[in-house]
């Protein structure tokens, strides 16, 4: 036979000869049933069966007819548990929660344990290696002054130490990282960074905000696939928490997106994330555009406006009243975040900024002013994230431009015991002011803020109501003036993220045309019939994301 006529023989089959594999099945669904379901924050929960198709719903009502309409359909039997939209954290870092597995876990523990612990580590640790650790807090500790360097030498005379503060606004570090990094008296405070000294002017071993980059810059990079296994390690506990997404608020650089897009086009992500870029990164994305892939999106900005409360780096106007002259630092200056915000917006891009101070708040407030005002976008829904001490008045702006106030409920249980003393009584008024932004019209957004609080939404959930730390103090609640209704804290993890992710339309409602996002508990933790306690008792059933189950109790990732 003539290569020609071989080759008309083949032209001639049907394209299907061709086909390596076999067409992929129909969905024939999924029928989700058993559960009592609130189909939304402001509905009254219902027993009902739930048809998924394609990772949407398509039916929400008898059993009967979800079966009839889909006679194929695989069965999950829910087994009276309880059904809500799929829960989401506004405001999280991933990697950051995945890398405390290989970190000292520093949470909830003394100074003296931390220190025991870095000399355990020290022990085993291999040539060039670097001790690191997450999340002391002084204000636990009996002695709620700054950790120093001298704190370290014992366990640790030469192996480098950096042990990173719970709000990640400060470092605890050693004197061979300070040597390492070439830290001296010499150093002078960057802009937006402070150098913690002796009256001599020697660094005591704390460094704020962005003074910490002169030792992180010394720090190994982890290995690509070291920081792969971070967000992996990071995502499931999301998942099994029962997140169904996350706002990533770290403002990943290049590589950081370019992980999380080879794991989401290789269907490995098991939640959704919606991420932001970092202001290195923004030229970068502009170029690119906003984009999705698969569960991932990426339009938003990411800015920090100023420091954290707890290491007394929040911008104020006034003095802090536990440290007369300091006021806080301007990690990036404001004429900066009005530059940056204008930018990405006419790029299309959603802008978030960290802001906790009053004078963050409200140079903030300036700066979306001039930037909407200059760029005049139809829908851009800004962000403040944190937006945690406010001034008066300045909740009446949140709303009067549309910014959308991204808050943690843990962090005010959290910091309670200490807030009076760094802002005194009056400023305390506008601190973790929930009620008081909801009464001004303001959309809110929920989150945690993890690995700086724990990534269970259910405690976000307690917190919002109670004002509460798990420990039931104080008693009555902190400033219960500003606490959310069960059926608004619901909203705060559902419809709400969905609003300040542009998918309000797709996601934070149970109804025919949203995503297939649920998250199954085995109590109901929203009617207020149920004890505040049980809340904290509650069980993770299952995770739901797009009609895939990602999280089941019992079973192994």
């Amino acid at each position: 036979m003539s290569r020609k006529t071989l080759l008309a023989l083949l032209l001639a089959l049907p394209a299907c000869a061709f086909a390596a594999d076999p067409a992929p099945a129909p969905d024939a669904g999924t029928v989700f049933s058993g559960a009592t379901v609130y189909t939304a924050w402001d509905q009254a929960p219902r027993k009902v069966s739930i048809l998924v198709k394609g990772g949407k719903i398509v039916f929400v009502g008898d059993e009967a007819e979800a079966r009839a309409a889909a006679p194929a359909a695989k069965s999950v039997d829910l087994a009276g548990a309880v059904l809500t939209p799929g829960l989401v954290d506004a405001h999280g870092h991933l990697r950051g929660l995945g890398a405390l597995r290989r970190m000292i876990d520093c949470r909830g523990i003394s100074k003296e344990e931390i220190v025991r612990r870095v000399k355990a580590e020290v022990a085993s640790a291999a040539p060039g290696a670097w001790i690191r650790g997450r999340a002391w807090d002084q204000n636990r500790w009996s002695d709620t002054s700054f950790p120093t360097a001298a704190d370290l030498e014992t366990a640790a005379p030469k192996t480098p130490v950096v042990l990173q503060r719970v709000d990640g606004h400060a470092l605890w570090v050693n004197a061979a990282a300070l040597a390492a990094a070439g830290v001296t008296k010499a150093t002078p405070d960057p802009p937006g960074g402070r150098l913690e000294r002796l009256q001599d002017g020697t660094p005591t071993g704390v460094l704020v905000d962005n003074a910490m980059a002169l030792v992180v810059r010394a720090i190994p990079e982890p290995r690509p696939d070291e920081a792969r296994k971070d967000f992996v390690a990071g995502l499931e506990a999301c998942a099994k928490a029962g997140l169904t997404g996350v706002g990533e608020a770290s403002g990943s650089s290049s590589l950081d997106l370019a992980i999380l897009e080879k794991l989401a086009k290789d269907g490995k992500l098991p939640i959704r994330v919606y991420a932001t870029v970092g202001p290195k990164s923004l030229d970068a994305a502009l170029l690119r555009g906003p984009f999705s892939e698969g569960r991932l999106t990426v339009r938003a900005l990411k800015i920090v406006a100023d420091g954290a409360l707890g290491s007394r780096g929040a911008a104020l106007l006034a003095d802090y009243s536990d440290s007369a002259g300091n006021r806080g630092l301007d990690v990036t200056a404001p004429g900066e975040v009005e530059r940056l915000t204008e930018k990405a917006m006419r790029g299309g891009f959603q802008v978030w900024t960290h802001a906790i101070g009053d004078r963050a708040n409200r140079t903030t407030l300036d700066a979306y002013a001039k930037a909407l005002d200059a760029v005049k976008p139809s829908d851009s829904r800004p962000r403040i994230e944190h937006a945690q001490i406010l001034a008066p008045g300045d909740a009446e702006r949140f709303a009067k431009l549309s910014v959308i106030a991204s808050m943690q409920p843990t962090h005010a249980t959290s910091d309670w015991p200490w807030v009076e003393a760094r802002i005194g009584k009056e400023r305390e008024k506008g601190s973790y002011a929930w009620r008081t932004l909801l009464k001004n019209g303001v959309r809110l957004a929920g989150g945690s803020d993890f690995p700086v609080e724990s990534e269970e939404p259910l405690l976000g959930i307690f917190a919002a109501v109670t004002r509460q730390e798990t420990t039931g103090k104080p008693p009555g609640g902190w400033r219960m003036e500003e606490a959310l209704t069960r059926p608004e804290a619901l909203r705060l993890f559902t419809v709400d993220n969905a609003y300040a992710e542009f998918a309000e339309k797709r996601r934070g409602r149970v109804a025919p045309g949203f995503d297939a996002d649920f998250t199954v508990l085995d109590r109901d933790v929203v009617a207020v019939a149920t004890p505040a306690g049980e809340i904290l008792k509650t069980k993770v059933v299952m995770t739901v994301v797009g009609g895939e189950i990602v999280y089941r109790a019992g079973e192994r990732p």
